[in-house]
């Protein structure tokens, strides 16, 4: 549990859960800003803006080759020893690719009533032994506050170590008696395992349950009992964790499936100029297996693969060297035709934004299903853990084809005055695969515990 008991209350009061400590070095200071991972995906408990593509113009990027940066902004605010919160209006979050570096910027630029002395270099901004604390509240807001080396504070914050989150170290703060997220995740998916086959439910405002009747109901009757209402956030669900589920044949004996990692709309081409319908219309084709009067438009599509047979589309990654692993913050992965018309794009900014939020820390559950005499599901023991999910992984597994496109997009009624259009573009990848995304997995049996 966090170590400053006052400071935990009154953060707490504010709507905070946990928090988080950085053990500042030297170069944490206003110059060289400070440093908080080297992956944005790192950084998925942080609330901040959309990630958005900017021109390299700091004095940081004089060290190399200028060029874009990511930039999120941050709700930042500093409280006061009197409690009151002051905003820090330039507070960002500057992602260097360059570098493989998340920094903390703008967190004293016109905010008077901020700490400068802490990280003016002048004075006291190369000190050892400062710390600085985040606490994420749910609003989006981050509520900041920051101790000289000498005080009983820092040192308590130096002596005690919370639970390992990159460089800085995360405390609860109330309602979980010191367990990690970990051991409390595990916990819950072992009282899930031992509850055997579950009716499809999802989870009402009240915490009653409803019966669940769509065809994505192994994962939201999983996060039902775990506690997680469907909300459609691009949020971890659990503590921190993103958990998904993956359906097997035999929980038993699960074998090879394919997981959906994220389902993001296209950021740019044809799809967003001209609409997701027009696309359809363009590059789909007549329903395969006889249903009159309706488009798909599905298939895989992995970088590097041929043109796939139906709609003529290619894969490709435009701003990423595979050699080097350098990212072109301008880049994206991008759906080609034959005249390199493009016909969608994700940005990376925005699959960056996706994947730092979701994947930071994620938990692969494996499911089955019994379709007779009515639906039920149940959960397997064996869980895999996934822990630092960096972006040039990602977009390592997107160059190897690891992960690939499989949409599944129709238009019903295609030939009436009311079409009706269904969205649906998903990123996946082989099960068996998933460790090649993260830095750090591992097969947990949860009934044996953490």
């Amino acid at each position: 549990m966090f170590p400053l008991t006052s400071l935990g209350r009154r953060l707490a009061d504010l709507g905070a859960r946990e928090v988080l400590v950085k053990r500042l070095a030297p170069n944490d200071n206003s110059k060289n800003q400070i440093y908080l991972a080297g992956d944005v995906s790192a950084l998925g408990k942080i609330p901040s803006g959309e990630v958005e593509t900017v021109s390299g113009t700091s004095a940081k990027q004089g060290r190399g080759k200028r060029g874009p940066i990511f930039r999120a902004k941050m709700d930042l605010q500093w409280l006061m020893p009197s409690g009151e919160l002051v905003r820090a209006p330039h507070a960002k979050l500057i992602m260097y690719p360059q570098y493989s570096e998340v920094r903390l910027s703008g967190f004293l630029r016109s905010c008077p009533a901020a700490p400068s002395g802490l990280f003016d270099i002048g004075r006291h901004g190369r000190a050892p032994g400062r710390v600085l604390v985040l606490a994420p509240l749910e609003d989006g807001r981050t509520v900041a506050v920051a101790f000289p080396p000498e005080s009983e504070e820092a040192r308590a914050l130096r002596t005690h170590d919370g639970e390992p989150y990159g460089v800085l170290h995360r405390f609860e703060l109330r309602g979980t008696q010191g367990s990690s997220s970990q051991s409390l995740l595990i916990s819950r998916l072992r009282h899930i395992h031992l509850a055997g086959w579950l009716d499809p439910v999802y989870l009402e405002a009240d915490g009653s349950f409803s019966p669940c009747t769509g065809t994505n109901c192994g994962g939201v009757t999983l996060e039902s009992h775990l506690g997680i209402r469907a909300n459609g956030k691009s949020e971890p669900d659990f503590h921190g964790w993103e958990v998904k589920q993956h359906g097997v044949f035999s929980i038993a004996r699960p074998r090879v499936s394919r997981i959906t990692l994220m389902t993001p709309e296209p950021s740019g081409g044809f799809y967003v100029d001209q609409g997701a319908e027009l696309f359809v219309r363009k590059w789909g084709y007549p329903d395969r297996t006889g249903r009159q009067d309706r488009l798909n438009f599905g298939g895989v599509y992995r970088s590097g693969a041929q043109p796939h047979g139906l709609t003529g589309l290619r894969l490709m990654l435009r701003g990423y060297d595979a050699d080097s692993g350098v990212i072109d913050a301008s880049g994206g992965v991008q759906l080609l035709d034959s005249t390199d018309e493009v016909a969608a794009e994700w940005s990376f900014s925005k699959l960056m934004d996706h994947w730092r939020k979701k994947h930071a820390q994620a938990a692969y559950v494996p499911s089955q299903i019994q379709r007779k005499p009515d639906i039920r599901y149940r959960y397997g023991k064996d869980v895999l853990l996934a822990e630092g999910a960096k972006f040039k992984l990602l977009l390592r597994a997107f160059a190897d084809g690891v992960v690939y496109y499989d949409p599944g997009m129709k238009i019903e009624q295609a030939g009436s005055k009311r079409p009706q259009l269904k969205r649906r573009s998903q990123f996946r990848v082989d099960s068996r695969r998933i460790s090649g995304l993260y830095e750090k997995t591992r097969l947990v049996d949860v009934t044996e515990g953490a």
